[in-house]
């Protein structure tokens, strides 16, 4: 939607803070970009823009504006060019893909995500969470394990059931370091004021080399077993290798299916694990919202393993899960990249400017959110969550490309905690404070700390009952 020249000519350029010649906040940025945006946020307002070197980079934080760059003009936004890392290791997935082929990917790979397929995937969510709970049963009590750990290598055990029907987990560790790796190198390229090709033989860049090397040959190998099949299954690999587009021979081939794949076990893997930790932390703080939760889970199940149709009854459990999604979202920052000069909140954005749109800052803003840094599940009570504005919120994105795995993330992080609470309990090792990791994805940086030991019996809820939560 092109803006007229005389708009543009009484609009006013954003506010900046203070910045070194050249290079800007760069400095900053690079040493905590939470703390950079959550204080720029309070000195200079909702639209506030950063030099960082070359580029100029627009933090939006006003909920008009957001609404305008991810929907209402979100034809003249793209993926920034910091995703250009990304998109050198996951290929054309759904998070890097643009224009027409994003579309067609998208279309193609939505009905692998509806309901009566994720019935499915709650059987397997849970009978991988039992294995790592007899896995846990064997380890003394009062063990201190890394949590967030534990959860990587159970999510990486889901997604590999689910999205390719097969028992990764004596890959888990190989294909848990090549994640890493890949995560570590494209944070440093967008990072990095000149861009080295990743053919140019540095360190850093062979190191990426041979993880992307170990990814590729996992998936690969996976796809072309299941090529030899005749029926290619109903996890998610089948589903995508089944769908047709808008004629017969209109279907994903190896590489798309490759790029589809990767990008679906990163997001399926990584960020799930992430919320988790954080969940398991946060009720390690929160001694009464942790007994409410458990005493929801003991009467609910009974004792019985979660299924999918338990899961709308399990409502502490799942709002403490909005709750951890709000003060620690996975996606702490995306961008938008103008393809044309636009208006937003009032303020001038030249064309190929960078948005940022930061849940982390949103999720902390106190126009929107009363006590925006206190835990408290209940503000997802449908009573409170009433009349919130839609962006307020954002832990999967918003608009056209809101994360097509919301539903599959959701269903199996509360499959995970209801399962986990029921029967262990999970002290925090006070020894190891909580630090963030602001990378491509917002994670533990030194991991979650806790003692393990098993629980018996209902738990006793103590302090006054909390109001219903229906």
């Amino acid at each position: 939607m092109p803006i007229p020249s005389a708009s543009l000519a009484t609009v006013r350029e954003p506010p900046t803070p203070p910045g070194l010649p050249w290079v800007g906040q760069l400095r900053e940025a690079w040493r905590d970009p939470i703390a950079l945006f959550l204080s720029a946020r309070e000195a200079f307002g909702d639209v506030v823009k950063f030099r960082f070197g070359p580029i100029d980079y627009h933090l939006v934080n006003d909920l008009g504006a957001v609404k305008h760059v991810l929907v209402d003009n979100a034809k003249n936004y793209v993926k920034s060019s910091n995703y250009a890392g990304l998109k050198i290791m996951l290929g054309e997935g759904l998070l890097t893909s643009e224009g027409d082929f994003w579309k067609r990917q998208r279309r193609l790979s939505q009905p692998a995500f509806h309901r009566e397929h994720l019935a499915g995937f709650a059987i397997t969510m849970a009978g991988e969470t039992q294995r790592m709970l007899d896995r846990w049963s064997r380890i003394e009590p009062g063990t201190c394990v890394d949590v967030h750990a534990e959860m990587m290598r159970l999510t990486f055990a889901i997604v590999g059931q689910t999205l390719l029907s097969t028992d990764v987990d004596d890959d888990s560790s190989a294909i848990g370091e090549a994640l890493d790796i890949g995560l570590k190198w494209t944070n440093d390229y967008a990072e990095a004021l000149v861009r080295l090709p990743p053919w140019v033989p540095t360190p850093s860049n062979l190191r990426y080399q041979k993880a992307r090397r170990t990814l590729d040959e996992l998936v690969y190998r996976i796809i072309g077993e299941r090529r030899k099949q005749a029926d290619p299954g109903n996890d998610l690999l089948g589903m995508l290798m089944r769908v047709v587009g808008e004629g017969e021979d209109d279907r994903m081939n190896d590489r798309q299916l490759r790029d589809e794949l990767l990008t679906l076990v990163l997001a399926g893997h990584e960020t799930t694990a992430n919320l988790l930790a954080f969940a398991f932390h946060a009720l390690s703080t929160q001694p009464y919202w942790l007994r409410q939760t458990q005493e929801e889970i003991h009467t609910v199940l009974e004792g019985r393993t979660p299924t999918l149709a338990d899961l709308p009854r399990l409502k502490i459990t799942r709002m403490v899960l909005d709750e951890t999604l709000r003060l620690y979202p996975p996606a702490w920052t995306f961008e938008r990249q103008s393809l044309a000069e636009d208006v937003i909140g009032g303020f001038r954005l030249p064309k190929g400017g960078i948005v940022g749109i930061s849940p982390y800052v949103l999720h902390r803003d106190a126009k929107l959110w009363e006590n925006p840094e206190g835990f408290d599940p209940m503000r997802f009570s449908p009573e409170r969550s009433e009349g919130r504005p839609k962006f307020a919120y954002l832990p999967f994105g918003g608009g056209p490309r809101t994360c097509i795995g919301n539903a599959f993330a959701m269903m199996e992080a509360t499959i995970i905690l209801a399962m986990v609470l029921q029967h262990h309990r999970l002290d925090r090792d006070a020894s190891r404070p909580l630090a963030l990791d602001p990378m491509v994805t917002l994670r533990p940086k030194h991991g979650v700390y806790c003692h393990l030991f098993r629980r018996s019996g209902s738990p006793q809820v103590a302090g006054n009952a909390l109001p219903s939560p229906s």
